[in-house]
């Protein structure tokens, strides 16, 4: 795998880079007044205290914390979001269809659940990726199915595809990753330009290895893409790592807790692995209990209850104001804004726990106008 090349550009502003007649879900609060148009939105699943594997579906807007439509009580073990279309995986590996949504229209397409898990050996896992192809907007579903042996490690991957309204919408075998990928993690994978790209699960080449699965030619690129770690830092642990997509491009996040710093760079050419780092932002300005002690106050007598420190947040996207928009995800849910003149975050929302970011939307893709 070659050496990635990575370069600091300081903090600069990133550029923006037929339905069935089945009963539709409900996006209530969907059809909106026209201030929303040019909203930015988050898909945000909230998952149901009562029902583990039931959950509500939720459009927030980033600047206020709005809820503007939600589409409650979905039986969903896996939700995507992509170019104003949710697809919903139902709970179970086996005899259900997957559903696409579109909360502007409300129609409903129903995708066949294709092989059961007797068909895809021992223990098998099933991870999806939605997304819509830049250059035929065309809507694919990629599908990888991990197997694992009798210790329940993987072992290995397969992989079909889907195009949403096309050939019958029949699945299609597609080739084998190169090597065995993070799949478990939602934050391991990120989709931009056409590609879904995936961190790789083996630690003997590096966590920040990335496998990229090109979506209109349906195979794999050749050779896996170095992130922008420095060697000392890639033996890192793995859930301190992330990949997302940023103003349509992909960014590279590395919450380096040794260093007290969130990392982030985003890809500048995919064939030559450059990368430019865009921010080094400190733990204790995004999130809750990372801040430094005062040294000029004197050690309190009693200890201080400190509350529990938070541990992730998941960049979203860069507003127009040079802000950005962070998830963070325990021990409760929220969306913060952070600014970079001021080094300082708010909170915009609180969602409670068991809630997660599926997608990001402009309120023109689901009917805002």
């Amino acid at each position: 795998m070659a050496a990635a090349h990575v370069q600091s550009s300081g903090r600069q502003p990133i550029s923006t880079c037929p339905s069935t007649a089945v009963a539709p879900p409900s996006m209530a609060g969907a059809q909106q007044a026209g201030r929303l148009k040019d909203a930015q939105l988050v898909v945000a699943v909230h998952d149901d205290a009562a029902d583990f594997f039931r959950s509500d579906v939720k459009l927030v807007d980033v600047a206020s914390g709005a809820i503007v439509g939600q589409l409650g009580g979905q039986s969903s073990a896996h939700t995507s979001a992509a170019a104003g279309l949710i697809c919903l995986v139902p709970t179970g590996t086996s005899g259900s269809a997957v559903r696409v949504f579109n909360p502007a229209t409300g129609g409903v397409t129903d995708i066949p659940a294709g092989p059961t898990a007797a068909q895809c050996g021992l223990n098998p896992q099933f991870s999806y990726v939605f997304a819509q192809v830049p250059a035929t907007k065309e809507y694919k579903l990629l599908r990888i199915v991990t197997s694992k042996d009798y210790n329940n490690n993987p072992r290995h991957q397969t992989c079909d595809i889907l195009t949403l309204g096309g050939l019958g919408q029949r699945w299609r075998p597609a080739s084998s990753p190169l090597v065995l990928l993070s799949t478990t993690i939602p934050r391991h994978r990120a989709v931009t330009a056409g590609f879904a790209h995936f961190l790789t699960a083996t630690r003997t080449i590096g966590y920040d290895g990335i496998a990229s699965f090109d979506l209109e030619k349906e195979e794999w690129r050749p050779s896996l893409l170095q992130g922008p770690l420095p060697s000392e830092s890639r033996n890192c642990s793995h859930s301190s790592l992330s990949l997302v997509e940023l103003n349509g491009c992909l960014a590279f996040v590395h919450h380096n807790y040794l260093s007290y710093c969130i990392d982030m760079w985003v890809l500048a050419d995919l064939g030559k692995s450059t990368w430019f780092k865009i921010q080094s932002l400190h733990l204790g300005s995004i999130l809750r209990g990372w801040e430094e002690p005062n040294k000029g106050q004197p050690v309190p007598l009693i200890p201080i209850t400190r509350p529990m420190k938070e541990i992730f947040a998941q960049p979203l996207m860069m507003l127009d104001d040079g802000r950005i928009a962070f998830w963070v995800a325990f021990p409760n849910s929220s969306l913060r804004l952070y600014d970079p003149k001021t080094c300082r975050c708010e909170d915009v929302v609180d969602m409670g726990k068991a809630c997660g970011i599926v997608g990001l939307y402009k309120g023109s893709q689901v009917g805002l106008a």
